[in-house]
């Protein structure tokens, strides 16, 4: 190719890329293109389906080794949706690790917004976990509740499991699309977020709309994912707990 067409290839695709990204910054582009893909290969290769599959016979029959499933997709979205995206933040989108949600922001309305909508949200919780959907569903490793140190380890590790799963929507992506979509960034990260919810109960996932929304606010308002993170984590517990109350536990 001569250098005349080099260069009208390249304002070819230079008019494209403005007409294609108005509004948007080639870094948010970035952020929507990697957050789609990470979620693809943490949906496909991160899934206690997988480890039974293609780890489990590595690792033998012990007391512990029906964690082990919950375990490995736990700690598959701890690297995959935390992990990953906080090495793109440094390395591709070059800005601080508090302007991604990473710090405390502001801890007092944060935590003080957090106990509003746990208890906001418990009655529904109440309400719900009659369902026998609901009890069949949860905890959603049976193991869980083999004993109380079987419990409380699961519930740690399903702690870790929402760190990554918050940061990916409420940090790397709700702050990563921020700067050039503003307040709508609450809305673009609901989408995936409410979609990954296929597979649970039909309520929770309509929920998950309105969830999404509300987390997406408290993030950009108190500045952090964490408030999200926690007030995710409390629910989850509330669920397994409720669930066991009603099986006699």
């Amino acid at each position: 190719m001569t250098e005349s067409g080099q260069e009208t290839l390249r304002a070819r695709i230079s008019k494209l890329w403005r007409e294609w990204t108005v509004g948007l910054s080639g870094k948010a582009v970035f952020v929507l293109l990697i957050s789609t893909l990470l979620i693809v290969l943490f949906h496909e290769n991160c899934s206690s389906g997988v480890f039974r599959k293609y780890f489990a016979k590595y690792f033998g029959n012990s007391e512990f080794s029906g964690l082990f499933p919950a375990f490995y997709w736990y700690l598959g979205s701890f690297i995959m949706l935390f992990l990953i995206p906080l090495l793109f933040t440094g390395r591709v989108l070059k800005r601080p690790y508090k302007q991604m949600g990473l710090g405390l922001g502001d801890w007092r309305f944060g935590l003080k917004a957090v106990l509003v909508m746990y208890f906001a949200f418990l009655p529904i919780l109440a309400v719900v976990s009659y369902s026998p959907v609901f009890q069949a569903k949860y905890p959603l490793f049976a193991a869980a509740k083999s004993s109380g140190l079987h419990f409380v380890l699961y519930q740690l590790a399903y702690a870790v499991y929402f760190i990554g799963w918050e940061f990916i929507f409420r940090g790397f992506m709700l702050f990563g699309l921020k700067p050039s979509m503003g307040f709508y960034a609450v809305f673009v990260q609901t989408i995936p977020f409410t979609l990954l919810h296929f597979g649970k109960p039909q309520i929770e996932t309509i929920a998950a709309i309105i969830a999404g929304v509300l987390l997406g606010y408290l993030a950009l308002r108190t500045r952090s994912f964490w408030y999200g993170w926690l007030l995710h984590s409390a629910i989850a517990l509330t669920n397994d707990l409720l669930a066991l109350g009603h099986k006699g536990w």
